[in-house]
């Protein structure tokens, strides 16, 4: 490999609970197809409207699924019109005819979804034991709401990356200078706390000479893989969301929250604002880090980690554990 620019590195995902998509963006007539974790997938609801899951390719010819439609809650293909259930049997051939039985072999590769706090969220691995662990869902983080709102985005960089950036404190008097007044360079202090696969990061980055505890106060909770809880004042906070695309890709969606304006209408609207200016302001710049990042990937071993990169150390671990790896080193 070429460690001064990863090219041939590849990403390792963790068999794991993984945000796939927000629940609003499944309706009940069309399915929606997507790729995540390197797989083509489709989502469709059900008479019902339970949401499911599959790989997208028809088990006839490989059609892509997700380009099909919905019919009487079974997903229908959009080549030959192969009809599919809720539980990936296929109940209809219609080249064959109505009394025609089709073979277990044209069922669907199905995957474990779950639809919960405004996110459809899919077990990608394989059932490996049961029950299923519970989704990495931080209780804390805010539910969809009248005063929320969301965007998502996908970034041209690494979920490991991604990750490590969404953990940094201390980038931001310098990635994001524009938007933070000199001087606010000191991260002090600064607490990291692991337990139960989540990470719970809270700092204060002042400046050299002022005393701890005064400055920009930054409240970080990550509920491993990729689940985060963001506390920017008592008033606003997000939820986001981060799962790979595939192997250079990320997607990302957040939800913000909040409770300065409770007037009906008007919070969304105030949410609305807060969230624009986020990701069209600051995230931009995070994007533009980590995807410059070199080697492409993330990992303990990449780089010269220091106290500040506590809460990115944690990850790593978390994450190398649920791979299977060795412990790695941490920061000086």
């Amino acid at each position: 490999m070429n460690e001064a620019t990863g090219t041939k590195q590849e990403e390792r995902w963790a068999t794991h609970w993984y945000a796939v998509a927000q629940a609003s963006a499944l309706g009940r007539s069309s399915p929606l197809g997507l790729q995540r974790l390197g797989r083509r997938l489709v989502l469709w609801r059900d008479a019902d409207g339970v949401a499911h899951g599959a790989d997208a390719a028809c088990p006839h010819r490989g059609a892509d699924l997700g380009l099909g439609r919905v019919r009487e809650g079974m997903l229908e293909c959009p080549y030959h019109g192969f009809r599919y259930d809720g539980g990936g049997a296929c109940r209809a051939m219609p080249c064959e005819g109505r009394e025609a039985k089709p073979s277990k072999a044209l069922s669907l590769r199905k995957h474990p979804v779950r639809e919960a706090h405004g996110f459809i969220w899919a077990w990608l691995g394989g059932v490996t034991r049961e029950p299923l662990p519970e989704l990495p869902w931080l209780p804390s983080a805010p539910e969809p709401g009248p005063n929320s709102a969301s965007v998502d985005d996908v970034w041209s960089a690494r979920f490991t990356r991604v990750m490590e950036g969404m953990l940094d404190l201390h980038h931001f008097p310098f990635a994001h200078r524009r938007y933070v007044p000199p001087g606010y360079t000191r991260l002090d202090p600064y607490e990291v706390q692991v337990e139960s696969g989540s990470i719970r990061s809270v700092g204060w980055l002042r400046k050299e000479d002022g005393p701890p505890g005064t400055g920009l106060r930054f409240d970080i909770h990550v509920g491993y893989p990729g689940a985060l809880h963001l506390r920017f004042s008592p008033r606003l906070d997000a939820a986001v969301v981060c799962t790979p695309v595939d192997g250079e890709h990320t997607w990302i969606a957040a939800r913000f929250h909040q409770r300065y304006v409770p007037v009906p209408g008007l919070g969304w609207l105030a949410a609305r604002l807060a969230i624009a200016f986020e990701f069209q302001f600051i995230q931009p710049d995070d994007h533009r880090m980590v995807r410059s990042s070199l080697p492409r990937s993330g990992a303990l071993s990449h780089g010269t980690l220091v106290r500040a990169d506590r809460a990115i150390v944690a990850w790593h671990q978390l994450h190398r554990a649920a791979l299977g790896d060795a412990p790695g080193t941490g920061a000086s």
